[in-house]
């Protein structure tokens, strides 16, 4: 009799823990059919989901590119190192494979040694060196030593190829590469999708790793802004008195001072070993304006029949606040806080671009302080370097936005019937 019980209480509390997970998911997917109603909503929950994957998932799998490479310095989108080889050889050579036991030239501190390093046991290397007193550039070098067959391979990059033979300006070497070299594998290594910035590093790595902590660092001061107007507004409502008195002109007092000004000041001020500071920095002083429409909201609904009849009960006013007050406003809440974290973000990444905040951390921020600084917008190939944050940025926006929207509507019956 012991042992069934004893064997009762075990199961207990699986058939327990499955039916809080039933009910989570239930009520996930209740939640997602309600959003599919509006389809800008759910274009920004699945916009949300997707940096969600891009941000905290596939750094990962993909390896940050910090290795600065000459040859590949603001290179285009879509650019890659390619195999270039001499013409007779060109349905020989085109992998790694085909090369075994042949020799295969790469110029030091370009992207060759990186992508030949893996073959170098099969393959004979032979390094040049990145510019020379005697040949000149290290890749004119190599590819003069190609056209002469003292290699039989060339890794180059696009960029290069483009620069060093098809726009080649000395007409003797133009004529004997246009003779002799041919590209005969011209997707040889992985391709630059955003392109390359102005130390020849993987824009897209950096996208994929840059998000994480600009998310966090806004999500961190939403939260901390909207926790503090929510207890402030809150208190101050129900409260009344002398405590609505001070708690209300000390609002008003700090939304009389401009707020990013102030920002600028602390954060010059302010010395950040983390940037996750910057984020309580900015949770502290955005809490204002939401703290007097909290109030506002609180106030309406302390004169609702439900409230009374808890008061009257002599119910404590924590319990009238958490269990009567607060689920009546928890949409308008999560509205909020879901803008909270958009203006976060914007006074985060507005700190960096004018060097006021920590840029150690490679964030989408710090890559558009750089893309600034060293003119990247005025370089058609190197605009990605700019341009690439600054549209993770917007469309993360519009994500939310979309987002706040939609659950806008969803917990509001009237926007839902009016639609």
């Amino acid at each position: 009799m012991f042992t069934k019980n004893t064997d009762a209480q075990k199961i207990n509390p699986i058939i327990a823990l499955l039916q809080f997970v039933v009910n989570i998911l239930a009520s996930i997917w209740n939640f997602i059919k309600q959003i599919r109603k509006n389809r800008s909503g759910f274009i920004g929950f699945l916009g949300l989901i997707f940096y969600f994957i891009l941000a905290f998932i596939l750094p990962y799998f993909v390896q940050f590119d910090d290795q600065p490479k000459l040859d590949e310095i603001t290179g285009p989108l879509g650019s890659r190192i390619e195999l270039a080889v001499n013409k007779d050889d060109a349905d020989k050579y085109k992998t790694f494979d085909n090369l075994a036991g042949k020799t295969l030239g790469v110029v030091k501190q370009t992207g060759g040694p990186i992508l030949a390093k893996p073959y170098e046991d099969t393959i004979n290397i032979k390094q040049f060196s990145w510019t020379s007193r005697k040949e000149g550039p290290g890749i004119q070098a190599a590819l003069v030593a190609l056209a002469n067959k003292e290699i039989d391979a060339m890794l180059i990059f696009s960029k290069s190829y483009k620069e060093y033979v098809t726009n080649q300006k000395d007409p003797d070497l133009k004529k004997l590469f246009d003779e002799t070299i041919v590209i005969s594998n011209p997707q040889l290594g992985p391709p630059h999708l955003l392109g390359t910035d102005t130390q020849g590093r993987d824009i897209a790595t950096h996208i994929v790793h840059g998000g994480r902590l600009l998310i966090l660092t806004a999500v961190l001061g939403g939260c901390i802004s909207t926790g503090i107007a929510l207890v402030l507004g809150s208190i101050s409502a129900l409260f009344g008195g002398i405590l609505d008195n001070l708690l209300t002109a000390f609002t008003n007092l700090i939304l009389a001072i401009p707020r990013f000004p102030l920002l600028v000041v602390l954060a010059g001020l302010i010395s950040f070993d983390n940037t996750l500071f910057l984020g309580v920095l900015i949770g502290i002083l955005g809490w204002p304006a939401l703290m007097r429409a909290i109030r506002a909201q609180v106030l309406s609904l302390r004169e609702r029949d439900f409230v009374e009849a808890a008061q009257s009960l002599g119910l404590s006013t924590s319990h009238i606040m958490l269990r009567e007050i607060l689920p009546n406003m928890i949409s308008y809440v999560a509205i909020n806080l879901i803008f909270s974290i958009t203006f976060a973000m914007y006074e985060q990444i507005g700190l960096i671009v004018l060097g006021l905040a920590p840029i150690n951390d490679y964030t989408w921020g710090v890559m558009l302080y750089f893309g600034r600084t060293r003119g990247t917008l005025y370089n058609a190939d190197g605009a990605s370097m700019a341009l690439s944050p600054v549209m993770a940025i917007a469309l993360f926006q519009v994500c939310l936005v979309l987002f706040a929207r939609a659950l806008e509507e969803i917990f509001d019956p009237r926007l839902r019937s009016a639609t």
